[in-house]
């Protein structure tokens, strides 16, 4: 590990797996117009599209983190970006919608493998004091290439075909990624489970002080490692309360509501503010509502119990969303002081989801696993978000012709009910906690020796 690269350079192109995948997420929502108008596209093939990335990512999240325990989070990291950069220049040069769809489940494949990926790494490489914010910086990525998407849709809404230009774009971030990761060390413990304990204590020096590198390489050797974990050992009495914890967690983020808002946004919001470049204009305002509470979260996330901000956070969407469901029959009748309102509480609701839901699951899906099944483990949660991302992305077109808006928020609001408790009950706290502390209190768990970490 070459000592004369910045730990903050190291720490962002750490988390720059996050931009790519934000981007994607964001870029769909003004791309989509411009598919419809290119090729005649129902509601169920909209869906297709939106969501074809979403079942690439179950299996590239799935493969990727598992590969990860075998070949190390850095290499990976590196063919996540490869994988994306010809998934995004497939998607830009489809001829048909069908080539479009497959462009977007190899898209898929590296989108999935960066969200499990990061927060692996990230959750290994960051101190436990720090590792809150640390690893909160793969979702201020995601905000990041979500607002740098909306940006790039408005530049393009009018240019003829200009999907492909939105698409086809995301090659870029792709690129950058690639390069970062020939400066990136790899995860200090991945090398110590695989023997090279002298490369482990070089990277925690180029990262830590003397005396934290010290002590953390001795946590790291001193722990018990057990060889790379298989999908019995998720169902094991050490993992299982933990892949619970995290496949919850990721399923629960994805069907709160959020992503309904963020791929489906221009629509919804063309349809309150009567037109689509209102849609397209208020979008890039909640993305900077988004991008700006999440660079807050970053400052304050250390200080908070992870359950208190996730049960707070469902509090605060649930109550937005309701109150989006009752305003927007007046709105879509054109009164203007609920059009506001109904944008009013969608910023609100983000604001709520960007500290609690969006930046806490992935700084806790980084914490929660075993050091045996962790590649594993984070590879099963990241692909049961992807999945939850495919029943919001290919139902909601038809939901939304169906039922309309209102009964659509009014179900997600319920849902935050099962989220808050989910969180209270179910979830267990990783503040302040070394991985190796947490892992000591599963197996501690596991033969009756404890029923909680102490705060």
């Amino acid at each position: 590990m070459n000592k004369k690269v910045s730990p903050a350079l190291i720490y962002f192109f750490g988390a720059f797996g996050g931009f790519m995948f934000g981007y994607d997420i964001g870029i769909i929502n003004g791309a989509l117009p411009g598919i419809k108008a290119t090729w005649n596209v129902n509601p169920w093939l909209e869906g297709m599209i939106t969501s074809g990335l979403f079942l690439g990512a179950m299996v590239g999240a799935s493969l990727m983190a598992y590969l990860a325990d075998r070949f190390g989070r850095r290499r990976m990291i590196m063919w996540s970006a490869i994988v994306f950069a010809i998934g995004a220049l497939g998607s830009g040069f489809s001829k048909s919608t069908s080539l479009l769809i497959a462009a977007r489940l190899i898209l898929g494949v590296a989108v999935g493998g960066a969200s499990a990926l990061v927060p692996m790494y990230m959750g290994e490489i960051s101190p436990a004091e720090t590792r809150g914010k640390l690893s909160g910086l793969n979702q201020l990525m995601i905000t990041v290439g979500m607002l740098i998407a909306y940006g790039v849709n408005y530049a393009f809404v009018h240019v003829f075909e200009g999907w492909r230009w939105m698409l086809g774009g995301a090659a870029v971030p792709a690129l950058v990624l690639l390069f970062g990761t020939f400066i990136l060390p790899e995860s200090p413990r991945f090398l110590s489970r695989i023997g090279k304990n002298d490369e482990a204590l070089k990277v925690l020096q180029a990262l830590r002080s003397p005396e934290e590198a010290a002590s953390e390489y001795d946590a790291i050797v001193n722990a018990k490692h057990s060889a790379n974990g298989t999908f019995k050992d998720l169902f094991g009495k050490t993992a299982l309360p933990a892949v619970i914890a995290g496949c919850g967690l990721t399923f629960l983020q994805q069907v709160q509501g959020a992503n309904t808002i963020f791929y489906y946004s221009s629509q919804i919001l063309s349809k309150v503010f009567g037109s689509s470049i209102g849609g397209v204009i208020s979008t890039v305002g909640i993305g900077i509502v988004f991008v700006v509470a999440t660079a807050i979260t970053l400052l304050v996330v250390d200080k908070f119990k992870r359950r208190t901000l996730f049960m707070t956070g469902s509090i605060g969407m649930g109550a937005s969303l309701l109150l989006v469901g009752l305003i927007y029959p007046a709105a879509k009748a054109n009164h203007a002081w609920a059009t506001w309102t109904v944008f009013l509480f969608i910023c609100i609701y983000v604001i709520f989801y960007a500290y609690s839901w969006a930046a806490a699951t992935w700084i806790v899906v980084g914490e929660l696993f075993p050091s045996n099944v962790r590649g594993l483990a984070t590879g099963i949660a990241s692909a049961v978000n992807w999945f939850g991302n495919i029943v919001v992305a290919l139902f909601f077109p038809v939901l939304l012709e169906t039922v309309g808006l209102s009964i659509i928020f009014f179900g997600f609001a319920a849902i935050c009910v099962i989220g808050f408790l989910f969180a209270k009950f179910v979830l267990y706290e990783t503040k302040g906690k070394s991985l190796e502390e947490i892992e000591t209190y599963l197996y501690n768990r596991s033969i009756g020796k404890a029923v909680g970490l102490d705060d």
